[in-house]
């Protein structure tokens, strides 16, 4: 199995899939970067609020994450699937999604939505963790592409 992310001018590496979980009635795009600094796929701040996950009854993750603007603990949000496209081998072409089921991936506490544009929410993403990098065992890079091979 093969995914494929898409490189920015930067060298991020940008994947659009699906998110589904228990708050939801149907699956939800999202926006995700690679980050292999991030040990746990994370839910930014503003992908929190504008997916609409309610953080009120969600546990706190037990260890705090260390970001630029300090120390937070996360929530936890469990049962999670996400969807990623993927690439067949044989064809290179994407072809459909796989599905990984997540125990839980974390969400940072939600931008209040007073304080959250349109703009920021038609930004927003999140980080995809080496909770899910590590299935991926061969790394490969193009001009425009990240291939990550199991």
């Amino acid at each position: 199995m093969q995914i494929v992310a898409s490189l920015d001018s930067n060298y991020h590496a940008h994947l659009l899939g699906l998110i589904n979980c228990s708050q939801f009635n149907r699956a939800k795009s999202i926006h995700l970067i690679i980050d292999t600094g991030c040990s746990n796929t994370t839910l930014l701040s503003d992908d929190v609020t504008r997916l609409a996950i309610n953080c009120s009854g969600l546990k706190f993750a037990p260890i705090p994450c260390l970001t630029a603007n300090g120390t937070i603990t996360p929530y936890i949000l469990p049962q999670v699937d996400l969807s990623l496209p993927r690439r067949y081998r044989w064809f290179n072409r994407k072809a459909s999604l796989v599905t990984l089921q997540m125990t839980n991936v974390h969400c940072m506490p939600p931008t209040h939505p007073q304080f959250l544009t349109q703009q920021q929410m038609l930004q927003s993403c999140s980080l995809l963790g080496m909770d899910v990098l590590r299935l991926f065992r061969k790394w490969r890079f193009t001009k425009r592409e990240l291939i990550l091979q199991t």
